[in-house]
């Protein structure tokens, strides 16, 4: 049958083209299909571009938010502050440096005896009741006064004698000495050795003349204080027993006087800085006398006279963390090398010191130090050496007596700062420093 078309499809005008379509458009609309393709591609051109654009990594400003750049500005500012503050405040403490070195040897001395004081203040008497700690300060001073006493007692007359034979036979020390220098020169010329040790006694290098002038400008500078200094001694004393008395009354009304949300920092940077300062007192004193005693007990076996003036002069030095135990051996091997009646030769004298004191400092640096000083700390030798160089040229002998603890301070005074500006909780950076230094040893690590 024939197909007839609907009545629709009959009503349908016929299809005009507009005046607006290209003229190579072909038939069944093949152009508008082409447009449209054209319209997609460049779309997705488009929005490729504008992928590429964001992907594209822009300047390092714009990766980081505004905030963490506002934070590292505060942070900056705050530290350059704090360098000011603590600038000027040492400038002002510098007008006032005596008084201050008076006041910081009572305290050091005071947080020496804390631990002596908590013990027999822990001691509970017959009335079951435990003694107050005036009374406890008062007794542990008592009895270092009676042991001092006795000291002087045993040794004031030896002490006398050798002071005696270092004055009237200095000269003849000086002249024996310049013997000796003359005899190891012939020896150095007869093997061709081009070294004159008598030249530069008497016309030392300039770095040497200055070291040995600073030295000795701050040896003398000590030793004078030292002996018109039996007054200031006595205030020293008071001072820590002033400290001794009062500092368990004093940390409790700083305590009270802090915001609550500072006084968790305020008790663990308290609890850090006593662990800190009592141990490096209490051990380099400790390492000061057993280096004094086992030096002066090898002279005197050597048979020198000026054995307990050298003793005394190796427990000054040997305050001196890390170089000072090879300060306190250069009197010893003058004194080896020049005094006439001694046992051995010369020479062997002077090499059995040399190689005893090497054995006394590895004891001292190797052995006694890290427990008693370096755990205290928590800084590695290296460290404390550089420390010491650098307060030496700062403020002399003092400067070297105090860098290290000073610098021990600082860490745990910033750490403290630091977790508190962060919002963390405090943590005791002596524990943690002495938690590292089971973790280096158990690896291996120096």
């Amino acid at each position: 049958m024939p197909t007839q078309r609907s009545d629709a499809s009959q009503d349908l005008p016929p299809a005009s083209h507009s005046s607006d379509t290209p003229p190579n458009s072909g038939a069944n609309g093949m152009g508008g299909i082409a447009s449209a393709s054209e319209v997609e591609s460049e779309g997705k051109a488009a929005s490729g571009s504008e992928v590429e654009s964001a992907n594209a990594p822009g300047h390092f400003s714009d990766t980081i938010p505004r905030e963490q750049w506002l934070s590292l500005l505060i942070v900056v500012s705050t530290v350059l502050l704090l360098v000011t503050a603590v600038g000027v405040a040492v400038r002002l403490l510098t007008m006032i440096g005596h008084t201050l070195l008076i006041f910081s040897l009572g305290g050091l001395l005071a947080y020496a005896l804390d631990p002596l004081v908590e013990s027999v203040r822990g001691r509970v008497n017959k009335r079951g009741k435990r003694p107050s700690r005036a009374r406890s300060a008062l007794t542990v001073f008592a009895g270092l006064f009676a042991l001092l006493a006795l000291a002087g007692l045993l040794l004031s007359q030896t002490l006398a004698r050798q002071v005696g034979i270092l004055t009237r036979e200095h000269a003849k020390y000086e002249a024996d000495a310049r013997e000796r220098l003359a005899d190891a020169d012939g020896w150095l010329a007869a093997h061709s050795i081009p070294l004159n040790l008598t030249g530069y006694l008497s016309n030392p290098p300039p770095n040497v003349r200055s070291w040995g002038e600073a030295i000795a400008k701050n040896t003398l500078h000590i030793l004078e204080m030292a002996s018109k200094g039996v007054v200031e001694a006595f205030i020293v004393a008071l001072i820590a027993l002033y400290f001794l008395i009062y500092s368990e009354e004093m940390r409790n009304g700083t305590n009270r006087a802090l915001p609550p949300r500072l006084r968790a920092y305020a008790a663990v940077w308290q609890d850090d800085v006593n662990r800190i300062l009592g141990g490096f007192v209490r051990g380099q004193l400790t390492l000061a006398i057993v280096i004094g005693v086992m030096a002066a007990l090898l002279c005197l076996a050597l048979g020198l006279k000026l054995w307990l003036l050298i003793g005394l002069f190796v427990v000054l030095a040997a305050l001196i963390p890390v170089v000072g135990p090879f300060i306190g051996a250069i009197p010893a091997v003058i004194a080896a090398l020049v005094s006439p009646h001694a046992h051995l030769h010369p020479v062997a004298r002077v090499l059995v010191l040399v190689v005893c004191f090497g054995v006394i400092n590895e004891i001292g640096s190797k052995i006694l130090y890290p427990r008693l000083v370096g755990a205290a700390l928590g800084l590695h030798e290296v460290l404390v050496l550089f420390i010491l160089f650098a307060g030496f040229e700062v403020a002399g002998l003092t400067g070297v007596l105090f860098a290290a603890p000073l610098t021990a301070l600082a860490v745990v005074t910033l750490t403290q700062l630091y977790r508190l500006w962060q919002g963390l909780p405090p943590i005791s950076v002596a524990n943690a420093a002495q938690e590292g230094g089971k973790g280096a040893k158990a690896h291996g690590t120096p």
